[in-house]
């Protein structure tokens, strides 16, 4: 966004602001603009952003929720943590386990008819290993329901099942850029919306919706049993994104082969949507295919714990209250997880050295979490606030960063009205850096929601896009080329701000209505 169209989107936020919060009551906060001018120097000038992005995404890679790449992260992290100076960093271990940690060995593959080429391709989290090199016919099983069962049984035996679920659909030309940002006027629009009712929690699924929920995760078992045994070489997916994205994340046996020390899945590989596009046009005209594969894995993990990152920075006569900040650490593993969510890592993490190199004066305690299991529930997240239900009470608020590598230009109130007018104090210094407004929607699909939902004021910053949702998210382009460093700059110095001012303010950050009074209970 152009510096001109910023500063006339942050003339028009403060013209907006006045019948927007004129519900809300007035805040006055107190800003230190020295400690303002010192953090934006550090954070902007003299980042470490770069060598953390090198050492996490090049030197350790995907982050599997219990991988043992995982584990080499969640390693590195806590020295990275301990050499900067915070106070009682520890590999915290969940309350509960999680089950078989995963990773790939080796993987070869390649069209062996209609002509030989290349398979492109990967195998899919929790799936099993061929032995050794492997011929298969493809074949396409299309099931929609277990009626389908019927029509393929015994026919299988031997083959690559393509298997396809419902009638898919196509993908076209893209007739917008893939790389985007959002236009101030659109966050503008997003703020005018009317405040939800107080408390401003997501509706519950009604029955139905958690029914049909239910009835798809029990199709998927019935699924993956019938599959095997239908004695299958292996098992075919078509990758949802085309221009040879291929997005890697569990396999269809994932939940029994992860929860279980004895099952053992098929092979699974996504591929390619040009390929199992001509995959299925070629069987359609009775052209034969034929595949040879080697698809290694291996199980991990044989006690089946996971763990969180946690390190802190003491405060001084309010250190009993905390102001937490976080991001998910694990990651898919077809690239190397930078903007899922290693960008959002290694901002926060950026945020505590930029607190801790300064030295600055903090009343409350800042805590930093990095959460694993993030990409299978929120797991990690809701182990730490289970286990740390008695301190909820006495936390101010919880910052999440978790949508890629785009600059920050907000914070989803998530319903809150009463920070509204507080974020937008702290955050109009920034107008200048692409800054626009605070809105009070809710966001979903990542970790704050784990707080909120417990009590404690949880937020997720707005996110310019860029290319997460076309191009990397999930993707094998995940990758150190996909970060955009300078942004990242900025949204390390903007959290580290945002944690400055409030772990000084005389007041916790005010919690939703209905919540006031529930902590963590």
């Amino acid at each position: 966004m152009k510096p001109a169209r910023v500063l006339a989107a942050a003339t028009a936020l403060a013209l907006f602001a006045v019948p927007l919060l004129a519900q809300q009551q007035a805040v006055q906060e107190r800003l230190d603009m020295a400690a303002l001018a010192r953090i934006r120097d550090e954070g902007l000038n003299h980042s470490y952003l770069d060598s953390l992005a090198q050492q996490l995404m090049d030197g350790i890679g995907p982050r599997l929720t219990a991988s043992p790449s995982l584990r080499r992260a969640q390693d590195w992290a806590a020295q990275v943590l301990r050499g900067w100076g915070l106070a009682n960093v520890r590999i915290e271990p969940w309350d509960s386990v999680f089950g078989r940690g995963w990773e790939r060995v080796s993987f070869s593959a390649r069209w062996l008819e209609p002509y030989v080429q290349p398979l492109y391709g990967m195998p899919l989290a929790w799936s099993g290993s061929t032995r050794g090199t492997v011929t298969c016919p493809v074949k396409v099983v299309q099931l929609n329901d277990t009626t389908a069962f019927a029509r393929y049984e015994g026919q299988l035996r031997g083959a690559c099942a393509l298997v396809q679920r419902g009638p898919g659909t196509p993908l076209g030309p893209e007739w917008r850029p893939a790389a985007t940002r959002i236009d101030a006027d659109s966050i503008l629009a997003w703020a005018g919306r009317p405040l939800p009712q107080p408390g401003g929690q997501r509706p519950q699924a009604t029955p139905e919706a958690q029914a049909r929920f239910q009835s798809f995760r029990a199709m998927q078992q019935r699924i993956g049993e019938w599959l095997t045994r239908q004695g299958l070489v292996a098992i075919l997916q078509g990758s949802a994104w085309n221009f040879g994205l291929i997005l890697g994340s569990a396999g269809p046996q994932a939940a029994q082969a992860r929860d279980s020390a004895n099952f053992e899945p098929l092979p699974a590989v996504i591929v390619s949507y040009e390929q199992a596009g001509q995959m299925v046009r070629d069987l359609a005209r009775d052209v034969p295919v034929r595949l040879e594969l080697n698809v290694q894995n291996r199980f991990t993990n044989p006690d089946r714990r996971e763990f969180n990152v946690i390190g802190e920075i003491p405060g001084t006569d309010l250190a009993n209250q905390v102001v937490m900040i976080g991001g998910h650490f694990d990651s898919w593993y077809g690239g190397t997880g930078a903007t899922d969510n290693g960008a959002g890592s290694i901002v926060m993490m950026e945020a505590m050295r930029i607190l801790k190199t300064l030295n600055l004066p903090l009343r409350r305690t800042v805590r930093i979490g990095l959460w694993s299991g993030e990409e299978q529930g929120l797991l990690g997240s809701r182990a730490w606030v289970r286990a740390h239900r008695a301190e909820l009470d006495n936390m101010s608020a919880y910052l999440n960063v978790d949508n890629g590598t785009g600059q920050l230009r907000g914070v989803y109130a998530q319903g809150n009205a009463a920070v509204m007018p507080i974020f937008d104090e702290l955050l109009a210094p920034f107008h200048d850096l692409g800054v626009v407004a605070s809105i009070p929607n809710n966001t979903g699909g990542t970790d704050h929601l784990s707080f909120d939902a417990a009590g404690v004021p949880g937020f997720q910053f707005i996110q310019d896009p860029i290319d997460y949702g076309t191009r990397t998210h999930h993707s094998q382009v995940d990758t150190y080329e996909r970060l955009q460093m300078d942004d990242l700059k900025q949204a390390a110095t903007i959290v580290a701000w945002c944690v400055y001012e409030i772990a000084n303010r005389d007041q916790m950050m005010p919690r939703k209505p209905q919540t006031a009074a529930m902590g963590g209970n």
